[in-house]
């Protein structure tokens, strides 16, 4: 008998002696479980992709947002360094007219049903 012959019958019997079974019937159940582990392994596969990338917009909102957080800190502080009242008033003009603009787009946005 070759050595192949011998590998797979010694195997066979193992199969048989721990689960009672002939090894050529655990094939078949082999296959199917090995099928359904795959499609579970997909299903989470998928799953965790929908998760990486949940991360990742949240992530981004949290980058965005410390960036606007740094700017207005910025902007606050220069503004705390300014004493003369003419360059406060036209800071404050054009701050005013920005936050108008911002106001413009949002209820555009909420007319158009972005929000």
């Amino acid at each position: 008998m070759s050595k192949e012959k011998t590998l797979r019958t010694s195997e066979e019997t193992e199969v048989m002696q721990a689960t009672g079974v002939p090894a050529q019937e655990t094939e078949e159940v082999s296959a199917a479980l090995a099928t359904e582990i795959i499609a579970d392994l997909k299903k989470q596969l998928e799953e965790a992709k929908e998760e990486a990338k949940d991360w990742e917009e949240s992530w981004n909102m949290s980058r965005d947002q410390a960036r606007v957080l740094s700017r207005q800190s910025d902007i606050i502080s220069m503004a705390l360094r300014m004493d003369d009242l003419e360059l406060l008033d036209l800071a404050f003009g054009f701050v005013g007219g920005c936050y108008n603009q911002q106001i413009k787009k949002e209820q555009e946005a909420e007319n158009n049903g972005e929000v």
